[in-house]
């Protein structure tokens, strides 16, 4: 029998929501992502199968064969039609302490919809600057979007008390991470640059698509390791991610940057888009 005291309510027994998602409350043991959804079409949906199911697997997770993009692309439109910001979310089902005793499975989509059907990167620089409360860690389950989130949460508090829209996380050797919910990018002359994974940043749907499609368009971009000094200096900066596209950064703790390439790649990412959405018609 156990004894629950549930905001002021005792209980006998969990409730079966929460009992259902005690390891995710408990341990974090669980893994998200974000995604956006365009006139009711995912067009990253299979790379956000990619990383969610590479990094179950990498956590032991035993993935019910009917499991797959096709699958969860289903499942979210049944709640997200037309225009949204999604949130899937898998977690192992409840036994164990740490050590889990049931690896199967389950998950949660909720969907908040949007007014928009483009990325919204073309909206007024950011201003940001540099966390100092927290460091991120950097090791196997660094790439992985785990709800963990304290350090983001404080960095964000961070941001919103020193009036930023967000900030930069440095890791625990004092080089540039990722910002609370977006990978970094920064351009020096015409080289763009971003965060390598060893760095310890989310392997971002959003960066992965612009390494593959910056190229083509005769960007190169180049991962490099970077420290707080040779990001001040860089020409441009900007944040990306799967639901917000590109964001330009226009100052950095009194630092002004230019826009130049990066509203270029909005257009790129743009036309990219609509190509996708127009070919699966």
């Amino acid at each position: 029998m156990n004894n629950i005291n549930f905001n002021t309510q005792v209980l006998a027994e969990w409730p079966p929501e929460l009992l259902s998602a005690q390891r995710g409350l408990y341990y974090g043991d669980a893994l998200f992502e974000s995604i956006r959804v365009f006139g009711g079409r995912i067009p990253l949906m299979e790379a956000h199968w990619e990383r969610l199911s590479g990094g179950l697997l990498a956590m032991g997770y035993q993935l019910p064969a009917i499991w797959s993009a096709a699958f969860f692309e289903k499942e979210i439109l049944r709640v997200a039609s037309h225009d949204a910001r999604v949130r899937l979310t898998v977690w192992r089902s409840p036994g164990g302490l740490y050590l889990p005793q049931d690896d199967t499975p389950q998950f949660l989509v909720s969907a908040t919809e949007l007014s928009s059907s483009t990325f919204d990167g073309y909206s007024e620089g950011l201003s940001i600057g540099f966390c100092q409360g927290v460091r991120l860690s950097v090791d196997s389950l660094s790439g992985w979007k785990t709800p963990n989130g304290a350090r983001y949460v404080a960095a964000a508090k961070e941001a919103c008390a020193r009036g930023w829209d967000d900030a930069i996380l440095l890791n625990s050797r004092e080089q540039v991470c990722e910002a609370t919910s977006s990978n970094v990018f920064w351009v020096a002359g015409r080289q763009v640059f971003t965060v390598p994974l060893s760095d310890g940043p989310v392997t971002g749907v959003m960066r992965n698509l612009l390494l593959h499609l910056l190229p083509r368009t005769g960007h190169s971009v180049s991962e490099k390791s970077i420290e707080y000094g040779e990001l001040m200096d860089a020409d441009e900066v900007f944040l990306t991610n799967a639901v917000r596209g590109i964001r330009w950064v226009s100052r950095c703790e009194g630092k002004v940057f230019k826009q130049n390439l990066s509203a270029h790649f909005n257009y790129l990412l743009a036309d990219w888009l609509k190509d996708i959405l127009s070919a699966s018609i």
